[in-house]
């Protein structure tokens, strides 16, 4: 485990290696500018729909797809070819109806900028809602290689994406401005697609019957994965929904800040997230591996806090450099470079929220315990969107985004840990066979 989580943090060191690239490029090109802010507001909501989509769908559907597997793998196939239809479709109904109401949404978010403003939004918006259907292609094909125990195959697909969106707002920028950004945003997917397409040499290509028992299981677990996801991703649209309310410039400033540190903490702990999962659906399945798997939770943890803590005090100290030596430059100018450094102190500790709320995740996931996950995901949304609008009409934008995302993410972290002490308790402890398992020296 330890050999492939390495290899996996390494192709996604590169892959936040292309992402940091790709935002200093795009910085030095539109600047901190009304474009670049009509881009930034209207990719809010479809990122954080389609990085849901790859968070959560992968979670819901593993387990289940690794249990078809375990017992008949012809099956599991057409299980697979099954779902992946039937979402498909799902998914394209959704876009439709998010692009009919993306007027809506663009003037519920944004109506402090203006009608403008509000309209732009919406007009970029509505053609990258149509990413979600590729999403669900691409995540589920990554499923498909994760429950193959081939673990590098969607993180390598994910870098090639990410490359092909940097090009591609290189080469298109000059003639095409900032729809060049929304081009990339929808094409770099496709490509991950055909990256990760499975040989179907063993599928059978006569229609699937959609068995509605099975659906609904798979809806059981994703509903509520979506819920409890989309509350932390979702972090973005607080941020520049709040951000509508500064002069102009500091979506962009914040969108920097915020790019640099999810990538640096989030890049330190994905291999632990991406490898826990299988590991823990495994050992908890077995009696006799629970202990087993309770300790490496344990761990997983330890290591995801330590990292999240040095990485987020490593790029206070260290971003600021980068910023100046990097980032200026174009329509980047020194000032832009000054008030984004000002700014970095107040996202320190949201910084080791984004590290570590995977991982404590991750047991509850494995025990199936969704909706209790969602709830609490739930809850530290509204806690923390409400807070921080209410902090901000006292004490300015700024800080009120500060302290929303700290009330979002640690109570969400607090939570989480909460029902797994809670479940652990009843669901593997009680259930471990003690003379079958040996104790494990230290394990809490």
């Amino acid at each position: 485990m330890i050999k492939k989580s390495a290899i996996i943090t390494i192709i996604f060191i590169f892959n936040a290696f292309i992402q940091l690239i790709n935002q200093i490029a795009v910085t030095r090109i539109f600047g901190a500018q009304i474009s670049l802010e009509i881009f930034l507001a209207a990719v809010a909501l479809p990122t954080t729909i389609v990085s849901t989509i790859y968070s959560t769908l992968n979670d819901a559907f593993l387990p289940l797809y690794g249990e078809k597997r375990a017992k008949n793998k012809e099956l599991a196939d057409k299980y697979f070819l099954a779902n992946l239809l039937f979402l498909i479709f799902i998914s394209f109904v959704i876009t439709l109806i998010m692009v009919f109401f993306s007027k809506q949404i663009s003037f519920t978010l944004y109506k402090g900028r203006g009608w403008t403003f509000v309209n732009s939004v919406a007009l970029q918006m509505s053609y990258m809602f149509f990413s979600l259907p590729l999403a669900v292609c691409a995540t589920l094909f990554g499923t498909y290689y994760y429950t193959h125990k081939k673990f590098i195959r969607f993180p390598l697909a994910q870098a090639v994406g990410n490359l092909t969106n940097f090009f591609l707002i290189l080469l298109l920028s000059p003639f095409m401005g900032v729809w060049a950004l929304v081009f990339a945003f929808v094409v770099n997917i496709f490509f991950q697609i055909l990256l990760v397409l499975p040989s179907f040499k063993h599928f059978e290509f006569n229609l699937p019957k959609f068995k509605r028992l099975e659906i609904r299981n798979l809806l059981t677990a994703w509903i509520p994965l979506i819920v409890g996801y989309s509350t932390f991703r979702s972090e973005a649209i607080m941020i520049r929904s709040l951000a509508a309310h500064l002069p102009t410039g500091y979506m962009v400033y914040l969108n920097l800040i915020t790019k640099i540190f999810t990538l640096a903490t989030g890049v330190m702990t994905i291999g632990i997230q991406i490898l826990l999962l299988p590991h823990l659906v495994e050992y908890f399945e077995n009696k006799h591996l629970r202990l087993k798997g309770i300790a490496l939770v344990n761990k997983a943890k330890i290591v995801a806090v330590g990292v999240s803590v040095v990485v987020a005090v490593s790029v206070i100290l260290i971003a600021p450099i980068i910023v100046n030596l990097l980032f200026i430059g174009g329509k980047f100018s020194k000032q832009d470079a000054m008030i984004t450094n000002s700014l970095f102190p107040l996202f320190l500790i949201p910084s080791i929220g984004w590290g570590t709320y995977g991982v404590f995740f991750q047991p509850l996931l494995a025990l199936k315990k969704q909706l209790p996950l969602a709830i609490i995901c739930l809850t530290s949304l509204v806690l923390g969107w409400g807070i921080g609008n209410l902090i901000s009409d006292y004490f300015g934008p700024l800080v009120g985004i500060s302290c929303g995302l700290i009330i979002l993410l640690f109570t969400g972290i607090i939570g989480s840990e909460i029902l797994w002490q809670y479940y652990k308790k009843k669901t593997l402890v009680t259930l471990a066979p003690p003379s079958l398992s040996p104790p494990i020296i230290g394990q809490t």
